[in-house]
């Protein structure tokens, strides 16, 4: 049976170094998705993901246990991200592989193009969102978070998470319509 966050913890804190391993394999997926998708792009996720598990291993004492363990590691993970775009100051370089698409046998191969250009396009158009919309966009659509997690994440009142998702939704909404209405991607 697996052991419990708080349980991982204990023995992290007191020395066990396989802990951290078996803490690292479960938050390793949902680590590197939240920077990938606030990133845009697959070596700085992937850089980030790392300076983030160095950073809960220097920080785990610190820990007080007033979220969930959860919600301090995306907490770590999002401010990390906003760091990097701080640095950046630019869009995230848009790669082809960025989409891990599942086609069908049956998939042509110009449905499958249109699919890599319409998730490439769904991807410059989240990149181009303001970087406090798009944290708290792929914390809700990626992550799958409430917004209480999110609000917990980002130090934001509830109001103004549901605010950012809106605003989000609602640019990314205009954007793709503007496109459908020029007659697609073909």
């Amino acid at each position: 049976m697996a052991l419990s966050d708080s349980e991982l913890i204990y023995r992290i804190n007191n020395g066990d170094e396989k802990a951290f391993n078996d803490l690292i394999e479960r938050y390793q997926n949902r680590v590197y998705n939240t920077a990938f998708r606030i990133l845009g792009n697959h070596e700085d996720a992937l850089d980030l993901a790392q300076e983030s598990f160095i950073k809960i291993y220097k920080n785990l004492k610190n820990f007080q246990g007033k979220s969930s363990f959860s919600t301090w590691i995306y907490r770590i993970t999002t401010n990390l991200c906003l760091d990097e775009l701080r640095k950046r100051k630019r869009k995230p370089e848009i790669q082809e592989e960025n989409f891990q698409n599942i086609y069908k046998e049956e998939d042509n191969p110009e449905s499958i193009s249109l699919s890599r250009e319409l998730n490439q396009l769904i991807q410059e158009k989240i990149d181009a969102l303001a970087p406090e919309q798009k944290i708290v966009f792929t914390l809700r659509e990626f992550q799958g978070l409430s917004y209480q997690e999110i609000a917990e994440i980002t130090g934001l009142s509830m109001g103004t998470v549901k605010s950012r998702l809106s605003r989000a939704r609602q640019s990314l909404r205009e954007d793709l319509n503007k496109i459908i209405s020029k007659g697609g991607l073909e």
